[in-house]
């Protein structure tokens, strides 16, 4: 009742899975990892010695372990939805800086999306291509977040192989979607893509707690259900729960930037790590009756963290055929 209830106020303002087959499948599943020390630095030099690798949390046998230097294939997805207030030209800079962070044979796309989406750029490694297409973003109007990660997943990254990732900046409050969370994760998961998410909702919550329309709503449901919480602010930590999660289970990341100057930073971050992550191959077993197996890799030295990929699609032959 409360997303709904949000959903229709703040637009003028923002303007059951059958069970598996049991199957066959023998091939190399590919790991992005990401290694910080204590003081979050990337940390270069380990080996696969230093590793381990559990598989619905059994061991596996790390195959190849390496720093990944494999051509990019990078998609900024921009969301340019009403939330944007004269946000537009930062974006335009920042994507285009990002942009020129990484290496001649590295592929970008740019696709944005509100209440439609539209892709302005296509496979590219041409920087004034690229610079061309982010003059052409303008601001829509409500926000078909899921429907744009399943568009991208499928039909912009579908046709390119080796390692993909989307940069995704959006406001997170999807409220014109056919589709859903879960079906874009799976998408995601299916395409082995690494979603990055710049979250725009610390930037926009400000502004819509300041709205007249929203306080009357705040109050219409302390008053209803009798609770003196905030449901505006309990409705954008639900938002942001989720956009955590789609990164985190791909093995990307999330910013929190608290202010428009901290795009850039928020950006260049991403680039920096993509461009420092080892790369770790594993077999799969030959039989499973999952489609979606839960990993975990481990380090044997002290680190500060380690983000790769919490899921992958196990995607067999059934027997029976």
């Amino acid at each position: 009742m409360l997303v709904v209830l949000l959903c229709v106020l703040l637009s003028p303002i923002l303007v059951a899975q059958s069970p598996p087959s049991f199957r066959v499948k023998a091939e190399f599943i590919q790991v992005p990892v990401t290694v910080l020390d204590s003081e979050g630095r990337l940390l270069p030099n380990l080996t696969r010695q230093q590793f381990v690798l559990l598989d619905e949390q059994e061991p596996r046998p790390i195959e190849n372990f390496l720093l990944d230097r494999t051509p990019l294939h990078v998609l900024l997805l921009l969301d340019v939805s009403a939330s944007l207030r004269g946000e537009l030209e930062e974006i335009r800079k920042t994507a285009y800086q990002f942009a020129h962070s990484f290496d001649p044979e590295d592929q970008m796309a740019v696709v944005t999306f509100s209440d439609g989406l539209q892709v302005l750029q296509n496979w590219t490694s041409d920087r004034g291509s690229l610079r061309r297409s982010l003059k052409q973003l303008e601001r829509g109007y409500r926000t078909a977040l899921y429907d744009a990660l399943e568009f991208s997943a499928r039909d912009t990254m579908g046709p390119v192989s080796g390692k993909k990732v989307i940069i995704l900046l959006t406001d997170g409050l999807d409220n014109q979607s056919i589709s859903g969370f879960e079906a874009a994760l799976e998408l995601l998961l299916e395409s082995d893509i690494s979603l990055y998410i710049v979250s725009r909702t610390r930037l926009v919550r400000t502004r819509i707690e300041e709205s007249d329309r929203v306080d009357f709503l705040n109050q219409v449901m302390k008053n209803v259900l009798g609770e003196d919480k905030d449901f505006v602010a309990t409705y954008f930590q639900e938002k942001e729960a989720s956009l955590a999660r789609l990164a985190a289970v791909t093995g990307g990341r999330i910013f929190f930037p608290e202010k428009l100057d901290d795009l850039r930073e928020s950006y260049m971050a991403v680039a920096q790590e993509l461009q420092s992550q080892y790369l770790l191959t594993f077999r799969p077993p030959q039989t499973s009756q999952k489609d979606f197996r839960t990993i975990q890799v481990l380090c044997t030295e002290e680190v500060g963290r380690i983000r790769h990929r919490q899921q992958y699609h196990w995607s067999g032959v059934p027997l029976n055929h």
